[in-house]
């Protein structure tokens, strides 16, 4: 019997090999006050690094193997502005620059650590990987980080390769699985910046849990979802709540906002990913208490709501034949994300796209 061919659809779909090991974008380094003056070690970029900050307070962040011996400079220590190694004593600016060989005093021009640009919004620091970035570091559109307060962040490992866990904020269909959500009307999908894909949704929470029965309760049966990713690793999520459908001219009723990092892992970056969810909420007390105490519930609430997703994504695989035409708007999510988690121009046709249309011709 022979096979039913592939469709043009299926065809538009990329690969899994269009997808880079580590996207290239910003990554959450930490909460700020855990960058502080002594070295610390982390694996990243499938790299080992070491961050610290300089005397003037700024996060540094650079390669950790020493360029003399390879020895761990987060096993060293900080003298003044530069960090020693503690294998030979060879010291390095913040610069990445290596300033004093013990040994003696000609240093080899090219005896320096490769550094990386950081960045530090809302009381968080974020790393790209080069030393100068490729585009700012984003945020909540139109909203001052001053303005909010931050719940601890909580992660989960999932089985599963990054960019297809990023996929899952496109993937309609899934919100009326697990979540209990009805898609209300048509969503707008755009791309404002060659890095960032937006997606406006509106839905009805339809699920019958106590949890839900809450929301509905004291935020709103109704909630709009801004969605925008960048480089598919930060996901910046606004959830306005609202009680009646027809809300335009309402204010929300109450409205949430989620940082969401997707990684590789370290330890196994082409099937497992890291996803690291931060909850602020807008600052209202003085004192903060309370506000502490409302953004902590409703991380409690959007952790629950997540854990679902772990589970069902553990082991998911993927296979752009299988594909179907309910599945559009995840497809034009995972084609422009196969040319901007590498850092071309959204103008650049891909090779994988060329590919296709060669393999597709009769």
């Amino acid at each position: 019997m022979s096979q039913t061919p592939h469709s043009a659809l299926d065809c538009s779909a990329p690969p899994g090999q269009a997808f880079p090991e580590w996207p290239r974008g910003w990554y959450l380094l930490g909460e700020s006050h855990h960058i502080t003056r002594k070295p610390v070690g982390v694996d990243l970029f499938g790299r080992r690094l070491v961050h610290f900050r300089s005397a003037d307070g700024q996060a540094v962040v650079m390669d950790a193997r020493c360029w003399h011996m390879g020895a761990d400079l987060s096993e060293g220590r900080l003298v003044e502005d530069q960090i020693v190694c503690g294998f030979h004593g060879w010291q390095y600016a913040s610069s990445g620059n290596c300033v004093h060989i013990p040994g003696q005093s000609k240093i080899p021009a090219c005896a320096r650590q490769r550094t990386y640009c950081t960045a530090e919004c809302a009381d968080h620091v974020f790393v790209f990987p080069g030393s100068k970035s490729e585009y700012p570091l984003p945020f909540f559109s139109n909203v001052n980080p001053g303005e909010l307060v931050a719940a601890p962040s909580f992660e989960f490992v999932i089985d599963c390769p990054w960019w297809l866990v990023g996929s899952n904020g496109f993937d309609l269909q899934h919100f009326a699985g697990p979540h209990d959500r009805r898609l209300i009307g048509s969503p707008i999908i755009e791309s404002h910046h060659p890095a960032a894909r937006r997606l406006r949704a509106t839905f009805e929470v339809c699920g019958k849990n106590w949890r839900d029965w809450l929301t509905r309760r004291f935020a709103g049966r109704y909630v709009a979802m801004d969605v925008t990713v960048w480089s598919g690793i930060l996901a910046f999520v606004i959830a306005r709540f609202h009680r009646k459908i027809n809300y335009n001219s309402d204010r929300p009723s109450a409205i949430s906002y989620g940082m969401t990092e997707v990684r590789p892992t370290s330890s196994s970056p082409e099937k497992q990913s890291l996803v690291r969810v931060t909850i602020f909420s807008v600052r209202h007390s003085g004192l903060g208490l309370l506000d502490r105490v409302a953004v902590r519930t409703k991380r409690n609430f959007i952790r629950a709501f997540l854990k679902p997703d772990t589970l069902l994504l553990n082991g998911a695989q993927y296979d752009p034949g299988h594909l179907i035409d309910a599945d559009r708007p995840m497809i034009d999510y995972l084609r422009w994300l196969a040319t901007a988690s590498n850092s071309r121009s959204i103008s650049e046709e891909p090779t994988w796209s060329r590919e296709l249309e060669r393999s597709s011709l009769p």
